[in-house]
């Protein structure tokens, strides 16, 4: 969660929000589906109209550090992004990385979202990431009237949510800890203590049969999180998991209409066999969302919403993908191994032309390639009289692999070198992120982590003014040789390209 409205019980419990905060900081991170580049992407495969997203005004509600909002500041000097947070060190330190960004269209509120100044204005975009599950009802009362109030005529909102049936595994972690550390006071003595009693019981679970096994990955993951992220996700004062169908009716009670989720997925699945599969073919859109949520067990939502008179477009259509674009995702990047070789061509199997079509990707990932080159590529290669080879069935494979994750649909071209110029420049944020933090936000606004000390040590001076002996020099004590550094140096080079941070 991160902290951006109080409730009505009293300023005792806007001053314990407080301090958990100083305490444990928030982190917060880029979100990539929360840009108005994605929210726009999906609108258009639903054929709705959605702001452009390169002069957009956006607000982001309890946006922290800024971590998430300016990013996309820098990625749209034309555009004017507004965000707001009740924790005045994280504006403080939001604050702090626009002026040294040079960002002169930003504006911080350090404040309640209650009494967000009217003169700000109406939005094309809002943003609420980590905020809906972890206030309170009255709160989210607030936040959807404050969408209703100043979302743009044809804007979109973006409200991100914790969705039962999923949590409700997590539940049984919580309904454990919660009590366990309710004498606690100390954040950070509370969370060591939470850790230690999750291994303890992950441990014991794994040695029981039937369902307890199962569970023993939830202890295990409360183990695995992140300090910041188990005070104020998982054991926040409030965490409000929801069935959708819920949050779409409380949504639908303030005149708005739930669109879409901006992380969508596919529907029909293979998994799912053919009696489900014709049966969610029928279903009404809401019930077929409900149920794919309990077989997914999805535990986490990316909801968009608009206006409630505003035509909520059709189905993700192959057809609105044809004049986009695609790129690998990074989670097929991560599996696709290099070494091996890709179909020759003359094999016109669809398996193997998605193998080449995959390989094809991630050769030039970060960067995105044009649908309709895909498209006809995948028909040539497909051969006559082949399936794919008809009409709108190579962008029929497209969005299929989009919404399995394999590929990321973008509505405009993604082009990021592959290597670095003679003098190496990374993105702004990502210069500024790393000498602080273990992650970086790349030019996909995608978070990416930097465990190597050099690493983070190097990126910041990637401004464009060095070479690579002055980069070299830099690394000085850090690696034996100068002929080792220089070598070095190419190699964080080449890492930094593959993440998508270097800029020219």
């Amino acid at each position: 969660m991160q902290e951006g409205a109080h409730d009505t019980a009293g300023d005792a419990a806007t001053a314990e929000i407080r301090a958990s905060y100083r305490a444990v900081p928030y982190d917060s991170r880029p979100c990539a589906n929360s840009t108005p580049a994605r929210i726009a992407t999906i609108a258009r495969l639903m054929g709705l109209d959605a702001p452009e997203p390169s002069t957009a005004r956006v607000l982001e509600i309890a946006c922290g550090d800024g971590g998430n909002l300016l990013p996309m500041a820098v990625h749209a000097p034309q555009g004017w992004f507004v965000g707001i947070d009740l924790a005045s060190d994280a504006i403080a330190v939001a604050r702090a990385m626009a002026r040294e960004l040079g960002l002169a269209n930003v504006e911080l509120i350090d404040g309640d979202l209650r009494d967000l100044p009217s003169e700000v204005g109406s939005f094309d975009y809002i943003v609420a990431h980590g905020f809906y599950s972890w206030v309170p009802a009255a709160v989210r009362a607030v936040l959807f009237d404050t969408i209703r109030a100043r979302l743009a005529p044809q804007g979109i909102a973006f409200v991100s949510h914790n969705v039962l049936p999923g949590c409700a595994l997590r539940g049984v972690a919580w309904s454990l800890l919660r009590p366990h550390v309710a004498g606690i006071a100390d954040p950070v003595a509370k969370v060591a203590e939470i850790r230690a009693m999750a291994g303890r019981v992950a441990d014991a679970m794994a040695n029981q049969p039937g369902l307890a096994a199962g569970l023993a990955q939830e202890f295990r993951d409360v183990v695995e999180r992140e300090t910041f992220a188990l005070m104020h996700d998982d054991f926040a004062p409030v965490n409000h998991p929801v069935f959708l169908r819920d949050i779409a009716a409380e949504a639908s009670d303030h005149g708005l209409a739930w669109l879409a989720d901006a992380d969508p997925y596919r529907h029909p699945a293979p998994a799912y066999g053919e009696t489900m599969n014709a049966w969610l073919a029928s279903a009404e859109r809401m019930e077929r969302e409900h149920v794919i949520d309990h077989l997914r067990m999805r535990r986490f939502r990316e909801s968009l919403f608009v206006h409630a008179e505003r035509d909520l477009g059709h189905p993700l259509a192959p057809e609105a993908l044809a004049p986009m674009h695609v790129a690998a995702s990074n989670s097929t990047v991560e599996r696709h191994d290099p070494r091996t070789p890709a179909p020759p061509a003359r094999d016109r199997s669809p398996s193997s032309i998605q193998r080449r079509l995959i390989a094809r990707l991630v050769a030039c990932h970060p960067s995105s390639e044009p649908v309709a080159d895909l498209a006809a590529w995948i028909a040539t290669g497909s051969g006559p009289g082949s399936a794919l080879a008809a009409p709108g069935q190579a962008e029929r494979l497209l969005l299929s692999a989009c919404l399995m994750q394999v590929l990321v649909p973008f509505a405009w071209p993604v082009d990021i070198p592959r290597s670095a110029g003679e003098r190496p420049r990374a993105f702004a944020p990502a210069r500024w992120q790393a000498s602080r933090h273990r992650w970086v936000v790349n030019l996909r606004h995608e978070s990416v982590r930097l465990d190597d000390p050099v690493q983070r040590r190097l990126l910041p001076l990637l401004d464009g003014t060095r070479t690579r002996a002055d980069l070299a020099a830099a690394l000085e004590g850090l690696a034996a040789g100068s002929g080792t550094r220089v070598a070095a140096v190419e190699e964080h080079l080449a890492h930094f390209a593959r993440i998508g941070v270097i800029e020219a």
